[in-house]
């Protein structure tokens, strides 16, 4: 299925099939677009003007450190909506770019458009207002996990909503999420094994 079909899947399993105006309206703003992991969807070196559908794949957030390390500090898989918050509502730098986990499909929304049918549309509206708060459940979760600093307690997070991301991911970039090294990861697998 291409990236346009799964973004009107999404609509539909959510209760909103649009009519065929509506959909042609989301098709003329949206771009559909494919990278290979660790390919940047969205850079932080300009200012944010849009909004990510994860249509197949994973996603990430990808925070850089002053000293040049990198830390992945959320996942996006398909049927999720992505974006850089911060820099969209600001207009200033985002300090996150949003970077593919192995190969993604993505449609890119602009965020006047998005931000349009938000606040006026019934049909995608409604969906982008359901969606808002699927994320803010799953960020509080991710929060709260986050907040443990404990690598067993993100590796069980990553585990339990997202497990085929185990299989995708670099080993690195799991290490980063759980705030280890690679090498330390390696001994936590082991150790997690009864090795």
């Amino acid at each position: 299925m291409d990236a346009l079909g799964a973004l009107r899947q999404d609509l539909a399993r959510y209760g909103f099939p649009l009519c065929d105006q509506a959909w042609a309206n989301i098709c003329d703003n949206a771009v559909v677009g494919r990278a290979p992991n660790r390919d940047i969807l969205l850079d932080s070196v300009n200012i944010s003007s849009a909004w990510v559908f994860v249509a197949s794949g994973f996603a990430a957030s990808c925070y850089t450190h002053q000293n040049g390390r990198q830390s992945l500090t959320r996942f996006f898989e398909a049927g999720h909506w992505a974006g850089n918050v911060s820099s969209t509502w600001s207009q200033d730098y985002g300090s996150d770019e949003l970077i593919a986990v192995g190969d993604v499909t993505y449609v890119t929304v602009p965020h006047q458009f998005l931000l349009a049918q938000y606040m006026q549309h019934d049909g995608f509206g409604a969906y982008i207002r359901l969606k808002v708060i699927e994320t803010l459940r799953y960020d509080k979760d991710l929060l709260v996990c986050q907040a443990l600093n404990d690598p067993e307690a993100r590796f069980r997070f990553v585990q339990d909503r997202h497990p085929e991301l185990l299989d995708v991911a670099l080993k690195k970039d799991i290490a980063a999420f759980l705030g280890v090294t690679p090498q330390g990861y390696s001994r936590f697998l082991r150790r997690r094994m009864g090795t």
